[in-house]
């Protein structure tokens, strides 16, 4: 794994992201775990390094100069963990929740968790709409984060109003050339009461891909620290 190590410390510098020896030891460990699982199950499509190294770790962490960095966090649908494992990684006072529905994924994820043995880093087989409805979960995360699954407007109106503490932040990424997320909250609201609001997007770009990608955040009002400002456009 030393040539996919110095290969990821590589790439992420052409990216200007900042990572030290012990993170990329750590990341290459959740890919090498990964890769081994993708054999009996599906877990992702993209195998090779320079791939996996762009569109799956420094995608999930390139936006995190712009999110909490510490507090209660939950990845929704985590999936083979990305966002959720990468940025507890690069962010380790955040107590990372992975949430996924498929139970196979689930203990692929207990199987990652356990060999990076990183405190504070679990996974739950649960959908979020019952997740949400358990009242010990209600208003108590500083960060929930979505990745990879298409935006609907419950995931604003139900899953980030009932989670979030005051304060929070939901980051969702998106395409681009997604529907504006003034629209969409508009056409939300004419349907759901609301305890959030957008906050602003931070836009990136990964060496070797076309087009920027970006990641849009809403907000929960009230008590609590903010992501800092660096690249955000609050709108």
């Amino acid at each position: 794994m030393m040539d996919f190590i110095d290969l990821l410390l590589s790439v992420a510098a052409t990216a200007n992201i900042a990572l030290d020896q012990t993170q990329a030891v750590l990341l290459s460990r959740h890919v090498e775990i990964m890769l081994e699982w993708n054999s009996r199950m599906n877990l992702t499509r993209i195998t090779t390094p320079e791939e996996v190294i762009v569109k799956h770790l420094l995608d999930s962490i390139a936006p995190a100069r712009c999110l909490p960095a510490s507090g209660r966090a939950l990845d929704v649908g985590a999936g083979a963990g990305f966002p959720g494992i990468p940025l507890k990684i690069v962010r380790p006072d955040l107590d990372m929740l992975l949430l996924e529905s498929t139970r196979k994924k689930v203990t692929f994820l207990n199987a990652a968790a356990a060999a990076l043995q990183l405190p504070g880093l679990s996974a739950l087989h649960e959908s979020w709409q019952d997740f949400r409805k358990r009242k010990e979960n209600v208003g108590t995360f500083q960060l929930i984060v979505m990745r990879a699954i298409k935006p609907e407007p419950e995931h604003i109106s139900r899953l980030a109003s009932t989670l979030l503490a005051p304060g929070g932040f939901f980051a969702r990424w998106e395409a681009l050339d997604a529907e504006s997320p003034k629209k969409a909250l508009h056409k939300t609201k004419k349907h759901h009461r609301l305890d959030v609001e957008f906050y602003g997007e931070f836009a990136y770009s990964l060496p070797g891909l076309d087009r920027p990608r970006v990641v849009r955040l809403w907000q929960k009002p009230g008590a609590g620290g903010s992501p800092g400002p660096e690249g955000l456009a609050q709108l």
